[in-house]
């Protein structure tokens, strides 16, 4: 495998962030947590988070730079940069609060309320990443590398963020 060596543990997240192949895998045992919260096996929640934990662990950087999910990370990596953090910790309240909801009603069974918030949250996290895919878009980097932190000092140089 021929990847750059990264700088610190954040960057090495980010790169194991951007491989699709860590993304599907995730997606489904999200899935399988939720099954498991509706039958309420708390041992099966448990392993499942070891397990996602253990994908992103053990993982390697993203190969192909071109994926959507690696444009889409790449956006999210511009954002939470970019962004105040009182806009982040909002945007992450937004989600908690809906997200919460979401697996209350799922532990009680309730169908009208798992697709009230399931609804919101999918519809909520399809509108994020169409925004860090447009904001990955505006970003000028080498898709090869992605993001570094000179990368990052300049888009926060060329914001004007007086928040």
């Amino acid at each position: 495998m021929n990847y750059r060596k990264a700088e610190s543990m954040t960057e090495l997240f980010w790169q194991k962030s951007r491989n699709p192949l860590t993304f599907w895998p995730r997606i489904i045992l999200t899935l399988l947590i939720f099954i498991a919260f509706w039958s309420h096996a708390v041992w099966w929640i448990i392993f499942l988070l070891f397990v996602e934990a253990g994908i992103m662990f053990f993982a390697p950087p993203a190969t192909d730079h071109e994926n959507w999910i690696t444009r889409a990370t790449d956006g999210f990596r511009v954002w939470s940069v970019v962004r105040s953090p009182e806009e982040r910790n909002t945007m992450l309240l937004m989600f908690l609060f809906a997200t919460i909801a979401f697996l209350g009603s799922l532990w009680a069974h309730s169908v009208f309320w798992i697709l009230f918030f399931g609804v919101q949250i999918a519809m909520g996290k399809y509108l994020l990443i169409r925004r860090f895919l447009s904001m990955a878009r505006n970003v000028d980097y080498d898709i090869h590398t992605g993001l570094t932190e000179a990368d990052l000092q300049a888009i926060v140089s060329r914001c004007n963020l007086t928040n």
